[in-house]
């Protein structure tokens, strides 16, 4: 018996409702199966719904509480991140069947890597650790020498068609490209700090450059089996390139224009599709994890966006997730297909870091980098606000008598925080701390907003505190804070065996899935926050006697 977990990151339960007509494979799933609701952890962003949905306990209990998890002993600048393995306090599922003598494929989950359990047979991949940190980014090339990864790539433009010279892994390369031509995915080579690493991209030529889309590193990092890595990389990522997400950052900083970031989610599908394919068919598993995620890509950018043909797009994204799944049928006997949260509208977004600058408590440096030497406290996401408080923070610099002078200025601050093109106070709730929160914990917590204002970390000297979205541009919808249509996503369940009609399931919260499926493989000895799920418990109990 085969169980396969497909997560639709960002499928909406509210939309999935209205649309399901459009989408045959989940339709003739919520038809034949149990579906339902399924309520996301506060907050309820991905990395920390999905280690909630792994490990099938609250943040609080797993250790994923935030996108940033601070800890003592660590700088505000260098906190553990909720993309890692390292910040979970408790086990996910694939180390409890691993344990247990199944074999399991994860072929993307935030807390995957790097690989702490080292069980036989259990096969852990995140893609996402392909991307590094200032050497991903997507670049522009002119006409004439251009620097790519310390390599000089040249560019030149005859007529309608552009030459473009660049160093790939076997040399001097060129390739020709028509103008509005799109290139199949190359690898190219060059050094990321001190390492040099090979990396493949996608071109676009346009009237006046060159776009190179976000490049994808193959560092070995991605992966627990490095020979299923050069495989994936020799018959997947060279025939379909490696784009993760629709290229929302270019698009932010007008580098790309909304047709060209369509096409980057196009492409994010491509490699999305291929690569779980032939992770289900070149592995060896009893239990799989398998994700999407440009639902959630379209989403940010395009909900909020009343016009027509905004969510034309992300119906089409929905419907290319409807093809994910169909493409996953044949190769399970037990399907759960589930989403980490929903989405919200946002018409204006809270830059809280920028907020924490304009009081004074934060700084920064004439880089627009944050100046740790000098600031006092710091927002990580997570609607935590953290003090960089002395003997507790590495280099922290706020005194214990100054800390709860600090909190009280903040937390008035906040409250007083008014948009005045609509007179009103933005935040609902903010929890403060009378004393220094322990590990993983904010100070001062944002934990409530009025509808249509989304928060941010990102800071800079030129920006306001708080910004309309500029729509197709910005993001307009959000998920984490509001508590209402962000906070429930989906949850299928689908036997092919089975003849039941639809069955709704009430009440699932994500805490919920992980129990049930080990519950379902006969692994009954541990203790989760989750339960599982009552009707399906019922109904299949042990699918070892099946």
């Amino acid at each position: 018996m085969k169980v396969l977990l497909i997560i639709i990151d960002g499928a909406s339960y509210k939309i999935i409702e209205k649309i399901k007509d459009k989408l045959p494979t989940i339709n003739k799933l919520i038809n034949s199966g149990f579906y339902g609701k399924l309520e996301s952890v506060f907050p309820s962003l991905t990395p920390i719904a999905l280690a909630s949905l792994i490990t099938g306990n609250l943040p609080e209990h797993n250790g994923i509480t935030a996108p940033k998890i601070f800890i003592k002993g660590r700088s505000l600048s260098s906190p553990l991140s909720a993309f890692s393995s390292e910040g979970l306090k408790s086990d996910p599922i694939w180390a409890y069947l691993g344990k247990h003598g199944y074999k399991v494929t994860v072929t993307s989950n935030p807390q995957a890597l790097p690989d702490k359990w080292k069980i036989k047979d259990v096969i852990l991949f995140d893609p996402y650790k392909s991307k590094i940190k200032k050497c991903s980014d997507a670049k522009v090339l002119s006409e004439g020498e251009n620097k790519i990864l310390s390599n000089i790539w040249i560019v030149e433009k005859r007529n309608s068609k552009y030459l473009i010279v660049y160093t790939s892994p076997y040399g001097e390369k060129e390739i020709e490209l028509e103008e509005g031509e799109w290139s199949e995915p190359i690898e190219i080579l060059g050094k990321c700090g001190k390492d040099e690493l090979k990396g493949t991209v996608f071109l676009h030529a346009r009237h006046e450059n060159v776009y190179v889309s976000p490049i994808s590193f193959f560092n070995y990092k991605w992966g627990n089996n490095t020979e299923l890595q050069e495989k994936i990389w020799n018959f997947i990522v060279s025939k379909h390139g490696m784009i993760l997400d629709g290229d929302y950052h270019s698009l932010y900083k007008g580098i790309i224009t909304l047709d060209e970031y369509l096409k980057t989610i196009e492409l994010t599908y491509s490699f999305f599709l291929n690569y779980t394919l032939f992770m289900l068919e070149n592995t060896s598993w009893d239990f799989a994890i398998t994700y999407l995620p440009i639902v959630d890509n379209l989403q940010h950018l395009l909900y909020g966006i009343n016009e027509e043909k905004a969510f034309e797009h992300i119906v089409k994204g929905y419907e290319m997730a409807d093809e994910f799944i169909r493409a996953q049928l044949n190769y399970a006997d037990v399907f759960f297909v589930c989403s980490d949260h929903g989405i919200a509208e946002v018409e204006k977004k809270i830059f809280i870091n920028k907020f924490l600058e304009k009081i004074n408590v934060l700084k920064l440096n004439d880089n627009e980098e944050i100046d740790w030497s000098k600031t006092k406290a710091y927002y990580g996401g997570g609607g935590q606000i953290r003090i960089n408080l002395k003997n507790r923070e590495k280099n922290g610099i706020v005194s214990h008598r100054e800390f709860p002078k600090l909190v009280r200025y903040i937390v008035r601050n906040l409250e007083n925080l008014v948009d005045e093109e609509k007179n009103e106070r933005i935040f609902t709730s903010i929890v403060a701390r009378e004393s220094p929160a322990n590990d993983r914990e904010g100070d001062i917590y944002i934990t409530g907003l009025k509808e249509k204002y989304g928060i941010s970390s990102l800071v800079k000297k030129d920006m306001n505190i708080i910004e309309k979205i500029e729509y197709y541009k910005m993001t307009s919808g959000e998920h984490g804070y509001f508590r209402k249509d962000d906070l429930y996503g989906i949850i299928i369940f689908y036997d092919k065996k089975s003849n039941t009609r639809r069955k709704f399931i009430s009440n699932a919260k994500i805490i919920d899935v992980a129990p049930t499926i080990l519950k379902l493989f006969n692994v009954t000895n541990v203790k989760m926050d989750g339960k599982p799920i009552i009707t399906l418990v019922e109904k299949y109990g042990d699918l070892n006697n099946y």
